[in-house]
């Protein structure tokens, strides 16, 4: 495993993501014929935090992804192996997803990891799950 402090923000080709360049063609198309403005936000983050302890995170969560602008929290069910016990946890968990353009990924990347490295600390946990996602099509449509 790799020392927090050794893992470097990911190279994104071109820096950010043009206007809708990370999107289906199809799904280009319609959003150009539709003459709305779409912003796009092509990467997020994912955390896996254990359901009891969500209340006690949510401020790191809030300072976690105040970059992006906000997350969205789901009640999931996971599952762990346990190298002492040699046995599967399963409990139920909160994924926390935040969407972000290129920029935003590039820009904040290390102080997330940081603070997610902190999150997991506080929160007396032996290892915090994220997930770095792309490709995502999640489309912001200003409306005012």
């Amino acid at each position: 495993m790799q020392h927090i402090q050794t893992i470097s923000p990911p190279v994104i080709p071109g820096g950010i993501c043009s206007q809708n360049a990370c999107l289906h063609q199809v799904v280009e198309n319609t959003i150009a014929s539709s003459q709305i403005q779409i912003d796009t936000s092509p990467y997020a983050l994912q955390w896996h935090i254990p359901l009891h302890k969500y209340s006690q995170a949510q401020a790191l969560i809030q300072e976690l992804t105040a970059p992006a602008g906000g997350n969205n929290a789901t009640i999931s069910n996971g599952s762990w192996w346990n190298p002492v016990t040699k046995n599967w946890v399963s409990e139920p968990i909160v994924l926390v997803k935040s969407a972000m353009t290129g920029d935003v990924l590039q820009r904040h990347l290390p102080t997330m990891l940081q603070n997610s490295y902190r999150m997991g600390k506080a929160l007396g946990e032996k290892a915090i799950a994220l997930e770095i996602l792309s490709n995502q099509m999640m489309l912001i449509i200003p409306t005012d």
